[in-house]
């Protein structure tokens, strides 16, 4: 390595590097899961955010709606739940969850649009948001503003465009000026030449580089006729584009927990309590763990469709008047729904584009086998833990000396990391949070062996850079002390019975540092450092001969004790 020292303001690291591979298995998994927490049904729908914390980084609750430039709808209020707000926000974040709750736009057509072309109301509606998440400390917000492409027409979209992007950059400052993050939920969209009809007017492009996630609603393909809720390639094709307007990182594939129940013909009349809904047409939801069970009843057996990736099946059911028997109306039926094989492939497409994960819709519908086979996915695409450890060759060093620094960065196996970028890092009693110093690239054996010099007491570490691949890792933080350097200005001989002035410097300049002076062994007073770390005081020996003088500096935040040389003089 050399003899090169490595000061406050510079680093220089040579590391040693291997390729090898790491058993995946041994892995935590990678935390791709998020998703919806609807305000109903939280007795069904915790225990899956909560039994599977290790998959999960944050949750979006949906509870509430933007009614105005100033006002906000709070669902789960008036859904008069007899558990307050704010147990359930305690109860989600002792869990180590970030909270970005999804608010909706409940505004009726072009209401939003237009509240965002006058710039006064667009800064209203942003510190508007803005004081919801601060007044319950959530970790950010989620927008879910689809009254764009579900009413408001594509013919306003130009004009809405430049507004909505406006929109995002005044509110990602405000809210990531408090620590805070922007998630945007949207439909899907799709780059020109798949001729996909797409929802081009939430920019996903420009407002890439302002938001913290994207989550894309890859569902309701089929709405109005039976068919697949959100066909894999038509999902795929949104993530491909997604993926090409913003970092990878960003972006969620939204999947279905739900399928839906069409009838398709109806043969009889059917008695009037059917009437209006038993008609052609009529659809309703099934949630994923309850369609097995919904085709064994009815003696279906489900076809897993490869190519969509989801299930269907095609049942009958008769409605007949409860009073007569004779009067009864027959309905074919036929349902698309997702399983846990829908769920494998779509939470495959994570490691293949390198997502940031999944956003469910919504927590509570899915059947077990749906999470564990996200887990088993999660934990073959789970980023390889890092571990690193640091020596030193020593703890104490004098003031302008160096100590020399080990760090080794293994995988698990033991196996070395190689092309590693590592930080050195430092804090001092000056410092309320760690300094990075220095970086250097790991190489063949993972090891980091450099000298170093430091000018005060201060703790220590290295720190891999975390990626896709690996976890950020951290050495344990160790501390190493510094013992002043003192130095003493004393004439060679001086007159018994007369005052000296006697100067001294302490390096580092330390202020505030206490000292006591000794003549001949005995203590002769205290004086303490200025800012310089300089001192001064007074001697006035009385017999004659040799007289010996010592500095004893305390220890302190920045340094340990010390004793300067012991300095002879002659008295006469």
């Amino acid at each position: 390595m050399g003899s090169r020292k490595l000061l406050v303001t510079s680093i220089a690291f040579t590391f040693l590097i291997l390729n090898a591979t790491q058993s995946l298995a041994d892995n935590p998994p990678r935390r791709i899961l998020s998703g919806w927490l609807p305000d109903y049904s939280l007795a069904r729908n915790l225990p899956t955010v909560e039994g599977n914390l290790d998959l999960i980084r944050d949750i979006s609750p949906f509870w509430y709606g933007l009614t105005g430039e100033t006002s906000i709808k709070d669902k789960y209020a008036l859904g008069k739940y007899t558990t307050p707000i704010e147990q359930v926000i305690a109860r989600l974040k002792a869990n180590g969850l970030l909270l970005l709750p999804t608010i909706t736009d409940d505004n009726p057509k072009l209401v939003l649009a237009n509240l965002l072309a006058n710039p006064n109301s667009r800064t209203n509606i942003v510190q508007t948001i803005k004081a919801l998440v601060l007044k319950y400390n959530y970790d950010g917000i989620d927008l879910d503003f689809e009254t764009f492409y579900t009413q408001d027409g594509r013919s306003s979209w130009p004009a809405l465009k430049p507004n909505w992007i406006l929109f995002i950059k005044e509110l990602s400052t405000a809210l990531h000026d408090q620590g805070k993050l922007l998630s945007v939920t949207t439909p899907p969209d799709f780059a020109p030449e798949t001729k996909r009809a797409g929802n081009s007017v939430y920019s996903w492009a420009e407002i890439g580089p302002m938001i913290d996630r994207l989550r894309i609603m890859a569902y309701d393909f089929s709405t109005t006729s039976p068919g697949p809720i959100g066909p894999l390639p038509w999902s795929e094709d949104a993530v491909k584009y997604a993926v090409s307007q913003l970092p990878a990182s960003k972006v969620f594939l939204g999947i279905p927990g739900y399928g839906r129940d069409w009838i398709t013909k109806v043969e009889g009349v059917c008695p009037k309590d059917f009437a209006s809904s038993v008609v052609v047409g009529a659809k309703a939801a099934v949630v994923m763990r309850e369609a097995l069970a919904l085709a064994t009843s009815n003696n279906a057996i489900p076809t897993y469709n490869t190519t969509h990736a989801e299930s269907t099946f095609t049942y009958k059911k008769t409605y007949v008047d409860p009073t007569n028997s004779a009067s009864f109306c027959t309905a074919n039926r036929t349902v698309w729904y997702p399983d846990e094989r829908s769920y494998t492939a779509r939470t495959n497409l994570v490691g293949k584009y390198r997502l940031g994960g999944i956003a469910v819709w919504t927590f509570g519908m899915e059947n077990s086998a749906a999470i564990a086979t996200i887990r088993d996915i999660a934990k073959s695409i789970a980023p390889d833990q890092v571990l690193g450890t640091i020596a030193t060759d020593l703890e104490q060093i004098s003031y302008g000396s160096a100590f020399n620094l080990t760090g080794v960065f293994k995988l698990p196996d033991k196996t070395p990391v190689s092309a590693l970028n590592v930080r050195f890092e430092i804090k001092n009693s000056s410092d309320s949070n760690w300094r990075t110093l220095a970086a250097g690239v790991t190489d063949a054996t993972g090891v980091i062996a450099v000298p170093v010099l430091i000018a005060q007491k201060s703790q220590i570490r290295l720190v891999s850079e975390a990626s896709w691949e690996r976890s950020e890792g951290k050495t344990a933080e160790k501390i190493i002390s510094v013992v002043p350097s003192v130095s003493l200005s004393l004439p060679a001989s001086v007159k018994a019975a007369a005052n000296y002035a006697v100067t001294g410097q302490i390096l580092p300049k330390v202020g505030g540092i206490k000292l006591t002076v000794k003549q001949n062994g005995k203590s002769i007073g205290d004086i303490t450092t200025d800012a310089t770390g300089g001192f001064a005081f007074d001697i006035k020996p009385t017999a004659t001969g040799l007289a010996k003088y010592q500095v004893i500096v305390a220890a302190g935040e920045k340094n340990t004790a010390a004793i300067s040389d012991e300095i002879t003089i002659l008295v006469r």
